[in-house]
């Protein structure tokens, strides 16, 4: 399904610094430098879902014990998460579960296209993390946006 290099959502892409002060890859940088000091049991990746996680008492409470790291970045997409995963996120760690949630930010691509960037982004952490099991969340933002990408998608593995 990722439909290889010609699935635009499935291609790695580092995000464009759009504020112009370089914060998307000092964020990048800084979970790299994470994935050098912490061992983690589970590693939360994708976009700003994930990282609004640690506001809430929640995290404290269920996902700082289990030494949870929060690789969440918000305005990611598949192909932002992708390209950081394949650029040092998965290094000198070993989770034994990996949560990825991504594909809200998606919204020039179908549902089809982000699945299949989904599947990319799982094909990679299978590969580099084979210890990890993997958990992905979707989350569609509204019913108008869940109307222009209906359709019936599955992720096999």
């Amino acid at each position: 399904m990722s439909q290889g290099d010609s699935n635009p959502a499935a291609i790695p892409h580092a995000a464009e610094d759009i504020q112009g002060d370089d914060r998307w890859m000092s964020q990048h940088n800084r979970f790299v430098l994470d994935c050098k000091d912490k061992e983690p049991d589970v590693l939360f990746v994708g976009d700003f879902m994930v990282q609004l996680m640690q506001q809430y008492e929640i995290w404290r409470e269920l996902f700082s014990p289990l030494h949870a790291l929060n690789f969440g970045i918000g305005g990611d997409t598949t192909r932002h998460v992708l390209w950081r995963l394949k650029n040092g996120e998965l290094e000198n760690i070993k989770p034994k579960v990996i949560v990825v949630w991504v594909g809200t930010n998606n919204h020039e691509n179908t549902a089809e296209e982000i699945a299949g960037g989904i599947e990319a982004i799982v094909q990679l952490i299978n590969t580099r993390q084979p210890q990890a099991k993997i958990i992905v969340l979707i989350y569609w933002q509204d019913e108008e946006d869940h109307d222009e990408r209906e359709g019936e998608v599955q992720l096999e593995y």
